[in-house]
């Protein structure tokens, strides 16, 4: 046989197979397993299924490998497989191919988010991506296919981990898109296009999350801004839930009807997706014999965008920040809705001079009332700004920019970056994690939102105008790698540093000794002891607390330890005043009236 890339170019059409995660499913694969397993656990399932491709008229064939990677596995368990499951799926694709078909090495998305403040972020996609491929290449497919792409940056990672292991080899790009022409991560169809463009790819094209006539509206795009050939693969039509299953209920001739238009605007690679069958591919194989290749391209007008970008203002603390020495207090969201104790608390606050008030978000993962509403309440009642704890750990990457949209249109406009404690140590351990992101992502998508667009790039309008902060732990196992991470927040867009509570002077001098980086304003923390028992479980029990030897024993001999707690907490304040830019106070077991105390001293 020709090389692939000599196929390629010297035929006119190129007619590749149709879904194999659907086909095994309507041949009876046991769903709760892998897809990708059936390679193992049923081998002759799959090669029926490409052999049945091949006399339907397939001159390629896609290995089973689509979801064979280590993220995707690991979410059954099998995520050692790797190696096993990438190389059978190639064997068994060779072995039916023979000389009849070309090969080729499917390779899919790793389901999740990639990028820096990402539980995958780009070394480690990387990786995965370089063990899958180098088992597929390892095996000798004909060529690479990197389908249902959903972001351009997590394509781009995959090329590179492609070109480091083997720069010949021909690859094809294919991405994914909604009924609006963006992908499920919001890039839009002209974005993809621009990226397109700075790829070497073979070909690219479109496949998956539609149906025909919707994957014909995007390719008349692709063929006004893009120079083809194209690939095209459908899925067949939309699917329905019948008896837990997703049934696709387009038929093989109306799939095929679709070819003419395909090859008249550039498509040279034709096949299926989701849904389609060896019937499908049939269909379309005797529709190729009929067609004609002249055309006439339909030009399709791109929408000018806005370019000005209106902003919203900013918040009262960010003027204050680095020109007036601020006063923030902690206060305990209640669990339920009767807000008048939390209320007269704030109105304590606000009495003796405390600029602001940060409201946590369901802290230790304890089911809380929503720190968002309660901000705005507070703002609208009370007159009084707060600093919006916002966590990742309940909230997916799109709930993440909706609700944070949401509290910008309330007027919540100062957020703490937050990754958010395990929902096991709290009150409803059942619950399931989310963390799309961590604190470092969570400040990237803050930084995009202020520049007026979502964390994929695309449009938002009026640019929020976030204040946003960061913690610090000073008291960190490994304070260089501490530093470190602060280090990427700032680079990411934050605006000021919230300690965690400070009882040693040194530690705030030793991290201001190894800093060789310019820092936003510091709020330093201060959270008063109330008694000899609350200091000695804070040291021993609380990661990240370290009191001192003396200041427990001074708690323990004290006649007043309340009065105690409020004097060590204003001498520390005292100390560290001309370092800081503010003071962030953590009253215990919601005793307001000790913060209060703390800022009168230094506001009087």
């Amino acid at each position: 046989m020709k090389s692939f890339r000599e196929f390629l170019n010297e035929q006119p059409i190129v007619l590749f197979d149709g879904a194999m995660g659907t086909e095994l499913l309507n041949r009876g694969y046991n769903k709760d397993f892998p897809l990708e397993w059936a390679n193992i656990s049923n081998p002759d399932l799959v090669k029926n299924i490409h052999s049945d491709y091949i006399l339907a008229g397939s001159q390629c064939i896609e290995t089973n490998t689509f979801g064979a990677n280590e993220c995707r596995l690991k979410l059954y368990g099998f995520e050692g497989q790797v190696e096993e499951i990438n190389r059978s799926a190639v064997k068994i694709a060779k072995e039916v191919a023979k000389e009849r078909a070309y090969v080729v090495g499917s390779v899919g998305t790793l389901g999740k988010p990639v990028g820096s403040g990402f539980e995958i972020d780009d070394k480690r996609a990387k990786e995965v991506y370089k063990k899958q491929l180098y088992f597929l290449l390892d095996e000798g497919v004909d060529a690479i296919l990197f389908e249902t792409a959903a972001s351009t940056h997590e394509v781009l990672i995959a090329i590179e981990a492609l070109k480091e292991l083997d720069g010949k080899i021909p690859y094809i790009v294919q991405f994914s898109f909604t009924k609006e022409l963006t992908t499920i991560y919001g890039e839009d169809i002209y974005k993809v296009m621009e990226f397109l463009k700075g790829i070497d790819a073979d070909i690219v094209g479109l496949n998956c999350g539609n149906g025909p006539h919707q994957t014909l509206e995007a390719l008349k795009i692709f063929s006004q801004h893009l120079k083809g050939p194209f690939s095209v693969q459908p899925n067949a039509g939309y699917p329905q839930l019948v008896q837990g299953r997703l049934v696709y209920s387009t038929c093989a001739s109306y799939f095929a009807s679709f070819v003419d238009e395909y090859v008249k605007y550039g498509a040279k690679i034709i096949g299926g997706c989701c849904g389609t069958t060896p019937d499908h591919i049939k269909a379309i194989k005797e529709r190729v014999k009929t067609i004609s290749k002249s055309v006439e391209i339909e030009v399709v007008e791109r929408k000018e965008e806005q370019k000005s970008i209106l902003k919203d203002t900013p918040s009262e603390l960010s003027q204050k920040l680095g020109k007036k020495f601020v006063f923030t207090v902690e206060i305990s969201p209640p669990k339920g809705i009767e807000l008048e104790k939390t209320k007269e608390g704030v109105k304590l606050l606000k009495e003796a001079g405390a600029d602001t008030v940060n409201i946590a978000d369901s802290p230790m993962a304890r089911v809380r009332i929503s720190p968002i509403a309660l901000a705005h309440i507070l703002k609208e009642e009370l007159g009084v700004e707060a600093i919006l704890h916002f966590t990742c750990r309940d909230r997916n990457l799109i709930s993440l920019q909706s609700e944070l949209l949401g509290a910008a249109a309330l007027g919540v406009k100062n957020v703490l970056a937050l990754t958010g404690d395990p929902p096991s140590i709290g009150d409803h351990p059942q619950a399931k994690p989310v963390f799309d992101v961590n604190s470092e992502g969570l400040v990237l998508i803050l930084n995009k939102l202020n520049n007026g667009t979502d964390y994929m790039g695309n449009p938002i309008g009026k640019a929020t105008n976030f204040t946003i902060g960061v913690a610090l732990n000073l008291n960190a196992d490994d304070l260089d790698k501490e530093i470190e991470k602060l280090k990427r927040k700032i680079e990411n867009g934050a605006h000021f540093i919230e300690t965690q509570p400070i009882y040693e002077v040194e530690s705030l001098e030793r991290f201001f000794e190894k800093v060789d980086f310019k820092l936003p304003p510091i709020l330093g923390g201060i959270l008063p002891l109330r008694s000899s028992r609350h200091a000695e479980f804070l040291h021993n029990e609380v990661p990240g607390i370290t009191i001192p030897d003396k200041i427990r024993e001074r708690m323990k001999n004290s006649k007043d330890p309340v009065k105690e707690g409020i004097e060590i907490a204003c001498e520390i304040v005292d100390r560290i005043k001309r370092m800081v830019s503010g003071i962030y106070i953590m009253p215990p077991f919601e005793k307001y009236e000790m913060a209060a105390e703390i800022i009168k001293r230094f506001r009087d």
